[in-house]
């Protein structure tokens, strides 16, 4: 193998399915093993064991190398945002993670004492979005990796991912980030690029009659004139997107389109 190569595996997981993908990066990146699984998820079980459960035995049937670097996705169903207006006095790093986990409390209750809540840096003057996830879900992904020897990268939210990757086509938009997953739909406020809100949305097989009623509605409860929408839908790539009267529709993808499965849609925004 060459220097300049190094082993990563890519993984998303779901209430319903999970999907891998093993690949060599170097100068020229290489698929090496994709795997992917549906499953029933149990009425009593944890919402995210069976999934964890599922990426432990792929990555075993993979015959993964100690030291691969994961990186893992996580679908909205893992995950709780919340948004967090714009501060007027300067907060620290650690006043804000602070500020968000006082927040998350006055929503959700004591609970919250069992999530990991993380955000994202802004400047104090524009808003930004917080996710919470079970630290029982970290610890279970941190116990797989060791268990394989795995170089656990990151784990992050889908929205965090998809947004990472689509920065340079969002910059300094100003209007609505609509993103299709397989069973959510995730409605974001941009002002000038940046996230104002998060909204998430229940998917079904008819959810563009849904999805023009709430633009509808935001055309009434909106206090912008912006009429902007950017969407981005890799799990409905053969559905044309619907027209909506007031707005403008534009559908994005990634630059580097380089999974052309609908199974591993999800993982797209992290190749």
């Amino acid at each position: 193998m060459s220097l300049l190569s190094v082993n990563q595996l890519l993984a998303v997981l779901g209430t319903d399915s999970v999907a891998v993908v093993s690949r060599l990066r170097g100068l020229h990146n290489r698929i090496l093993d994709q795997q992917h699984m549906n499953f029933i998820q149990e009425s009593e079980e944890i919402a995210w064991n069976r999934a964890v459960i599922k990426l432990d035995g792929m990555l075993a049937s993979m015959l993964v190398k100690p030291k691969a670097k994961l990186q893992i996705t996580l679908a909205s169903d893992f995950v709780r945002y919340l948004s967090l207006p714009p501060q007027q006095v300067a907060m620290s790093k650690s006043e804000k993670t602070a500020y968000a986990i006082a927040s998350y409390r006055d929503v959700y209750g004591a609970v919250v004492d069992e999530w990991e809540i993380k955000l994202h840096d802004a400047p104090n003057h524009i808003g930004t979005i917080a996710a919470a996830i079970d630290k029982k879900l970290l610890d279970a992904l941190k116990q797989i990796s060791k268990k394989y020897q795995l170089n656990l990268i990151s784990v992050q939210p889908y929205l965090m991912t998809v947004f990472n990757s689509l920065s340079s086509q969002i910059a300094k938009t100003n209007g609505y980030l609509v993103i299709v997953e397989f069973k959510r739909l995730l409605l974001i406020n941009l002002n000038q690029g940046n996230c104002q809100n998060v909204r998430t949305y229940p998917l079904a097989n008819g959810w563009q009659i849904e999805f023009k009623s709430l633009m509808m509605r935001e055309l009434f409860l909106a206090e912008t004139n912006h009429r902007e929408i950017l969407v981005y839908a890799p799990t409905q790539k053969n559905i044309a997107i619907n027209a909506i009267e007031g707005w403008q529709i534009k559908r994005i993808s990634t630059l580097k389109n380089t999974l052309k499965n609908y199974q591993f849609a999800m993982l797209e925004a992290s190749v």
